[in-house]
């Protein structure tokens, strides 16, 4: 009998010290960085982390930074991770993978952005340096959005093309709209903007040039344009689904929700000792048409129900 006390005490003690020992275990910590609007995929990254059982402040500490390229801000934020000592840093879109790049060899990155079509990295397989992460083939997306936009207007001439200067993802998003603008016998019209502070005054130039549409860059705000454009009466595509949730004519994009998946989960393994090295680079495989009949109608545009039913989401 004195021995099983003994036997039960020793148990809860230890028990005790593991319980001791993990309550001051620091938790990991991971870096969340974006180069535009936050939303959805913040909120989509820390669902996805915490399917997988990381629960915020109880078992992991993200450390948030969001700022949009051209301010001068994203730099000294990537730099402020690094001091922190984050475990990972999690960069959203071009210029956010290029401060995180530059901070740092060391922390892994898992990037969600054009870092292969800019050639930030360019060892999709077997991922050199410190970055890996997913991306979402925007510029080929860019250069099919020229082709949707024709077939909902046949008669369309010319497309404004709205580029973020300090994002440099706009030289092969570029490339592309000018490809599928020159097959479809469509002039391209770029301006080319220091940040979407310009966002105005793009679309009223553009409406004064008689464009049939615009086409916009990401990494610009994209509910600002979608205001700005519906304002100066201008038909416009994105390629995420917020830019048609705020009033934009339609996005044509990755699935953002897929990718926050995809992004979790690297950081799930890397959490646990993975090197970015072993995680191959991932493309986006599920995309989504998103089209806004409330704005259409505002426009004066009719959708054919032939073109509505190849929509993932009709926004009345």
């Amino acid at each position: 009998m004195k021995r099983r006390r003994l036997l039960t005490a020793a148990g809860a003690s230890a028990a005790l010290h593991a319980a001791v020992v993990h309550a001051q275990r620091p938790l990991p910590r991971v870096g969340f960085l974006i180069a535009g609007d936050p939303e959805p995929i913040w909120t989509l990254f820390r669902t996805a982390m915490a399917e997988l059982g990381h629960v915020e402040d109880r078992t992991i500490k993200y450390e948030y930074h969001a700022a949009y390229a051209g301010r001068g801000q994203l730099a000294p934020m990537a730099n402020e991770l690094v001091t922190l000592n984050v475990d990972a840093i999690v960069a959203v879109l071009t210029p956010a993978i290029e401060a995180a790049r530059a901070a740092t060899q060391k922390i892994p990155i898992l990037f969600n952005g054009g870092a292969p079509e800019t050639g930030i990295v360019t060892n999709v397989a077997r991922p050199e340096s410190n970055l890996t992460g997913v991306w979402g083939a925007t510029s080929m997306l860019a250069g099919k959005s020229v082709q949707v936009f024709h077939e909902i207007k046949p008669a369309t001439r010319a497309l404004g093309l709205l580029l973020n200067a300090p994002d440099p993802f706009y030289v092969p998003l570029q490339r592309e709209v000018e490809a599928a603008g020159k097959a479809q016998q469509i002039e391209v019209v770029p301006l080319m903007l220091k940040g979407h502070e310009e966002l105005e005054a793009a679309c009223t130039e553009l409406a004064h040039r008689g464009v049939d549409g615009v086409l916009v860059q990401p990494s610009l705000s994209l509910q600002a344009a979608a205001e700005f454009a519906l304002k100066s009466r201008l038909p416009a595509v994105s390629f995420r689904r917020e830019f048609a949730a705020a009033g934009g004519l339609l996005s044509l994009g990755a699935d953002q929700a897929a990718i926050a998946r995809t992004l979790a989960g690297y950081v799930d393994r890397v959490l646990k000792g993975a090197r970015t090295v072993d995680l191959p680079i991932q493309q986006a495989t599920k995309f989504e048409l998103v089209v806004n009949q409330k704005t259409a109608r505002a426009l004066g545009l009719t959708l054919s129900p032939m073109f509505l039913t190849r929509a993932d989401e009709v926004i009345e």
